[in-house]
C-alpha cells in the first residue's frame, strides 16, 4: 500500500529572512547571555531568568511557528503557556505573592475566549478540539500551584472552578468529536 504524504511543501525562504533569522538568533542568545553574566556580578534578584525567559518566548512565538498544525487555537495555547510561566516567575523572583491570584484569572479569561471563538467557528471545530483540550488541562495542572487547603484565595478558587466547569462542558458537547480526533492522532482504528 503506498501511503500519500499529506503534509504541506515547505516554501523556499527568502534570503534576507533566513540572515535575518540567524542574526536574530546570535542577538537572543548574546542579549540572554549578557543579563545572566550581568546579574551574577551584580548579585542582586533573579531578574535575569525573567528576561531570559521572555526571550526564548519571544523566539518561539515569532520565528520559529509550525509549519504543519499551526492555527490560531495553538498559538494562542502556545502564548498562554509562554505568559503564565513568566507570570509565575515574576512572581517566584521579583514581587512574590500576587500570582497565585493573577493566573487564574488569565486562564480563564483565555479559555472562555477559546471557548467562544471555538464555536464561532463551528465548519471547523473538531481540527481545534486537541488544541483547546490542552489549554483545559494546562488549566487542571496549574490547580495546585494557586490553591491551598483550607482556602484563603476565594477569587482564584472561583476562577479555577469556573474554568474546571468550562472545560467539562467543552468535553460533554465534544465527546464524539473528541474521541474521534485523539483516535485519528494516535493512528488508531475509527470507525
Amino acid at each position: 500500500m503506498n501511503r500519500k504524504i499529506t503534509y504541506p511543501v515547505p516554501h523556499r525562504q527568502y534570503r534576507f529572512y533566513r540572515v535575518f533569522r540567524e542574526f536574530a538568533r546570535y542577538a537572543f542568545i548574546i542579549a540572554g547571555a549578557v543579563c545572566l553574566l550581568i546579574n551574577y556580578l551584580l548579585k542582586g534578584k533573579a531578574w535575569s531568568i525573567i528576561v531570559v525567559w521572555s526571550l526564548f518566548a519571544s523566539w518561539s512565538l515569532l520565528f520559529s511557528l509550525r509549519l504543519v498544525e499551526f492555527s490560531i487555537f495553538s498559538h494562542a495555547v502556545k502564548v498562554v503557556f509562554y505568559l503564565v510561566v513568566l507570570l509565575i516567575l515574576i512572581d517566584r523572583f521579583l514581587a512574590p505573592g500576587w500570582a497565585k491570584t493573577v493566573v487564574p484569572i488569565v486562564l480563564f479569561g483565555y479559555l472562555l475566549v477559546m471557548f467562544i471563538v471555538f464555536f464561532a467557528t463551528y465548519g471547523r471545530r473538531r481540527r481545534h478540539l486537541v488544541s483547546i483540550t490542552m489549554l483545559g488541562l494546562f488549566n487542571l495542572m496549574l490547580i495546585p500551584y494557586s490553591s491551598s487547603w483550607p482556602i484563603r484565595n476565594w477569587v482564584a478558587f472561583a476562577f479555577q472552578i469556573a474554568s474546571i466547569v468550562l472545560f467539562i462542558v467543552m468535553i460533554i458537547i465534544n465527546f464524539k468529536d473528541l474521541r474521534y480526533e485523539l483516535k485519528a492522532r494516535f493512528m488508531m482504528k475509527t470507525k
